[in-house]
């Protein structure tokens, strides 16, 4: 009888081994379909921080929910444990927590910002696991490449039947831009706040324009263009035959003898032009750098394709983008011709970024960390000037890149760095490592993580890299890793953001989630041991605990550029008034949404435990009206939440993109909101004592098909209002 028992005991046992190590991959392998063999040796594409406007300091997306892997502890028993070739061992949640980082930002943000579905986040994840995979696996060659085919498809599986209902549509997806190549995008839209492009140069002319205006970008399949949706109706040059007749505005961005393409023309500074940027490329929106001179810089960092590195750097301002910027030739360099700068770059990395570097002949630098540089992966910072022509000798087609020393960046122990946002500062990036590996020796600890796993990242340090200018005409940028500062904080409160632009300032904000309220939190690197805290926020002399809702829509960090700057922070929060006791009828012809605001502040000097007191706040309802019988048209359409992937107008304004700048009449900042609906007519609510009211009541047409937008704000300043949900009113 012992026998039978111990005989059914072992088959037992062999079974479960064998459903564990083998059943998850077979399912897996026979489901899905391989991706594609990349050998270029880089990481995946990483997130990347855009900012919108010159005082924005940081934005803050996520929702607040932490950025990881966001899978069953159990999941590492059914991946390979073993040590790899350096002895480490890698938990599959923090293996592959770079690729999560993303496919957690696009299935609450995707689709809002870039037009993603389920389908495009989930196939991006499979590449980018399969991509670290080859990095962190054991061994190498065919081997090593069929087991991460199977990883792959195994993180794929686990996020397709685990977190399948985690995708937001467009009842909660809201905008946010992290991608550096939205290459699966059909199309999306971006928007910048920059000074007036002419305003300087005739300021008679544009007296009635504000001092900022917003620029929308609209990117179709890498096709660009762009409209000034706050300049007036005013030419920018005035219609002539005669090719030497240049005016004040064109002479000012280098024109002296018009091209044909200008001849007997007299556009206006608000209608659409398009951006000849070069062709065949994977162009994500424009960053913007606002130089120690005050100067606004728009630069695209494209990738030519996901092969390789390459990237194509052009350098733009508002003012030739509203000019003309047709090139003689399609090339990505001095020789296309072009009125702006164009060069054509490897920068060993997948997400370059351009920095200032002060006191370099040519200041503005394309700028990257890369692993791909050594056999090893050590880490090394690549540079290279954003503007100066190649010259065909010398490989000046690749960046130049300096390798750091020191056991936390050598030997693959910065691949880390790679899983969060960059901060960029003139003269200094900040960036973040996690740690990926089991930091233990002791053979029960590490069965104990394998199968309880360790669901948080908590483990890391902060990276500050000063960046001076080369030595040489076409040196490396002379990086130099001035701290590293270890921390024990979970990846629940990733992103962290700066508070400010000022340099070597360490102190950086978070938004934590719960399931009532959401709350600030700060920590200060430049601390030995950096701890979470809170950040106060008050409202009428009282502390205050805002409801979960205002961690939905980004929040963005301003830091004004006064004689006594100021450290702004900015909430937004939305809502369609829908019934929940009414079915929506296929035939409605109006909706309704709920948008409010609030803004705290204090000053930029104040100690990190002041609170922020509450300056000002709105709650505006956006009416919709539009013409029955085109519901196939997104814009023609009520919300149904049934049907969460059909946008309509008040879906796509309540995702919207939120813009603060100097863009309206009034002084201080106003408050903007793109609507995809009406392109050209953004919501503008302008400050007014502590409140917004909208600069225009109404937009839209009669018809036909008609489409109207009506808003009414009213001051936004009850503790219980913001602390709870939005109450919906009566329509």
């Amino acid at each position: 009888m012992s026998r039978k028992v111990i005989g059914w005991s072992v088959a037992a046992f062999v079974a479960i081994v064998l459903v564990f190590n083998y059943l998850p991959s077979l399912v897996a392998d026979s489901i899905y379909k391989n991706v594609d063999d990349i050998t270029d040796g880089e990481m995946p594409a990483t997130v990347t921080s855009f900012e919108s406007g010159p005082d924005i300091v940081s934005t803050i997306g996520g929702s607040g929910e932490g950025l990881n892997c966001s899978l069953p502890a159990l999941t590492n028993v059914f991946f390979d444990g073993s040590r790899d070739s350096r002895g480490k061992r890698h938990l599959v949640l923090q293996r592959f927590r770079q690729a999560c980082v993303f496919h957690d930002l696009c299935y609450r943000h995707g689709l809002a910002t870039y037009g993603y579905n389920q389908n495009d986040c989930d196939r991006i994840l499979q590449n980018a696991a399969f991509r670290l995979c080859t990095y962190i696996r054991n061994g190498s060659g065919t081997g090593s490449a069929t087991r991460c085919q199977t990883d792959s498809k195994m993180v794929l599986a686990g996020v397709s039947m685990g977190g399948y209902n985690a995708f937001r549509g467009w009842d909660r997806s809201t905008y946010f831009e992290f991608e550096s190549d939205p290459f699966r995008s059909n199309g999306f839209q971006a928007s910048r706040v920059v000074d007036h492009p002419f305003k300087a140069v005739d300021p008679v002319k544009y007296r009635n324009d504000p001092d900022q205006v917003i620029l929308s970008f609209e990117n179709v399949r890498s096709d660009i263009a762009v409209t000034c949706m706050t300049c007036g109706q005013l030419p920018v040059f005035e219609y002539t035959q005669d090719p030497n007749e240049v005016d004040a505005e064109l002479r000012s961005v280098g024109v002296t003898k018009l091209p044909e393409a200008l001849l007997k023309r007299e556009p206006m500074l608000s209608e659409t032009v398009p951006i000849w940027l070069p062709p065949r490329r994977h162009h994500a929106a424009p960053h913007l750098l606002v130089d120690s001179a005050g100067k606004h810089h728009l630069i695209w960092m494209s990738r030519n394709n996901r092969q390789d590195t390459m990237s194509c750097i052009v350098g733009a301002d508002a003012a030739r983008l509203l000019t003309n910027t047709l090139p003689r030739r399609d090339l990505c360099s001095k020789d296309a011709g072009s009125s702006l700068s164009m060069v054509e770059v490897d920068m060993f990395a997948t997400s370059p970024l351009p920095m200032e570097i002060p006191g370099a002949i040519d200041p503005i630098y394309a700028t990257a960390i890369s692993p791909q540089k050594t056999i090893d992966n050590d880490l090394s910072f690549c540079s290279r000037s954003a503007s100066r022509p190649i010259d065909q000798s010398g490989h000046d087609d690749q960046s130049k890149c300096i390798r750091f020393s020191g056991d936390d960046v050598s030997k693959g122990a910065a691949l880390g760095a790679f899983q969060d946002f960059q901060v960029i500062r003139p003269g200094q990036q900040i960036v973040f490592a996690r740690d990926v590996d089991q930091r233990t020796n002791s053979p029960l600890t590490a069965i104990w993580q394998r199968v309880l796993g360790d669901t948080f990242s908590p483990a890391g340090a902060l990276l500050v890299i000063d960046v001076a200018p080369p030595a040489t005409p076409k040196g490396p940028a002379l990086a130099k890793l001035k701290k590293i500062v270890r921390f024990n904080i979970d990846d629940r409160f990733d992103p962290m953001m700066p508070i400010t632009r000022k340099i070597d300032d360490l102190r950086f904000l978070s938004l934590e989630a719960s399931k009532q309220t959401v709350r600030l939190r700060t920590i200060d690197f430049a601390k030995d041991n950096p701890a979470v805290g809170t950040v106060r926020l008050t409202m009428g002399a009282k502390d205050l605990d805002l409801d979960r809702s205002w961690a939905a829509r980004p929040v963005m960090v301003l830091e004004t550029r006064d004689a006594q700057p100021k450290t702004k922070l900015v909430f937004s929060r939305g809502e369609i008034a829908i019934d929940p006791d009414k079915p929506v009828s296929p035939d409605a012809t109006t909706e309704a949404l709920i948008l409010q605001t609030l803004v705290f502040e204090r000053d930029a000097a104040a100690p990190s435990d002041a609170p922020f007191v509450k300056s000002a706040g709105a709650a505006c309802r956006i009416t919709y009206e539009f013409a029955p019988g085109h519901a196939d048209w997104p814009c023609y359409r009520a919300f149904e939440p049934d049907r969460s992937m059909r946008a309509s107008p008040a879906a796509r304004m309540q995702a919207s993109q939120m813009l603060i700048g100097h863009f309206s009449k009034s002084a201080g900042h106003a408050l903007a909101f793109p609507d995809a609906c009406l392109k050209s007519e953004p919501i503008i609510l302008a400050p007014q004592g502590n409140t917004f009211m909208p600069v225009s009541g109404s937009a839209g047409w009669a018809g036909p098909p008609k489409l109207r937008r009506t808003i009414t704000c009213e001051p936004l300043d009850t503790a219980t209002v913001v602390s709870q949900p939005i109450a919906q009113k009566a329509r």
